[in-house]
């Protein structure tokens, strides 16, 4: 039961993960490598200087499709500026402007969407079934083995999750506002406008995520909502329930 109430968060770090880690090569073998086998370059067109594919996480699922222009001139100063955005099928392509340098990745701004369904695929809750969208977008990020400076946004729009055997748990509006601190992306994580309220904070590094938070029954709260929270743990006196977890991103 664990897994489905993490599984929201797990979604959002999970894109996290994608503007952490896919930004940082546009070729195969070093994504592969950077990323232990979780992120890949397939179905790769043109040349290395203004090209397209699909960046592939895990099995297969999610595909994000991407288009790149390399500035040659970039090169002469030790480094790649790429710029994402040429049009492309799929459900907001990647826009925005990267320079990547030996042990360095600074995203100018960043910014895609996807379907939560995408990223559901990915993790390990079997029967797992998400709704709505996801937007990510990423500004002034500086990634050198660990964050040195940045912002993240992300929004989970008409959130929802289902587990085989369970009610739908309808979250509404999730979002995640981090910033650097301490080598990571940290700061607050919300949900309004579901059955179910989160306040918490959130953290992503390279290495994984960290996330502290309470969830509360809305007064629309299902008994089913609530039975769902406590199986996660020992109801507060007004139903919520506040969790404690920390998983590694890249196993």
């Amino acid at each position: 039961m664990k897994a489905l109430a993490f599984a929201g968060v797990a979604i959002l770090a999970l894109l996290a993960a994608v503007v952490v880690f896919a930004p940082a090569s546009l070729v195969d073998s070093r994504l592969n490598a950077m990323t232990d086998g979780q992120v890949r370059l397939a179905a790769t067109e043109g040349t290395v200087w203004r090209g397209r594919g699909t960046v592939v996480m895990g099995d297969g699922v999610p595909r994000i499709p991407l288009a790149w222009q390399l500035d040659p001139w970039s090169l002469a100063r030790g480094e790649a500026l790429i710029t994402l955005g040429a049009p492309a099928d799929g459900v907001g392509p990647p826009r925005g402007r990267v320079t990547l340098a030996v042990g360095k990745a600074n995203v100018e701004r960043l910014e895609f969407t996807m379907p939560a369904a995408a990223i559901a695929a990915r993790l390990p809750v079997p029967g797992l079934q998400a709704g709505g969208v996801v937007e990510v977008n990423a500004e002034d990020l500086a990634i050198a083995g660990t964050v040195e400076r940045g912002k993240l946004h992300l929004e989970w729009r008409g959130a929802r999750l289902a587990a085989e055997g369970q009610s739908t748990m309808d979250l509404g509006t999730v979002a995640a506002t981090l910033a650097a601190r301490g080598g990571a992306l940290a700061g607050p994580l919300t949900a309004r406008g579901g059955t179910i309220r989160i306040d918490g904070e959130m953290a992503v590094a390279p290495g994984g995520v960290r996330l502290a938070a309470r969830l509360v029954p809305e007064p629309t709260a299902t008994a089913a909502d609530r039975a769902v929270l406590a199986q996660l743990g020992t109801p507060a006196a007004d139903g919520s329930v506040s969790i404690n977890v920390a998983r590694n991103l890249r196993r």
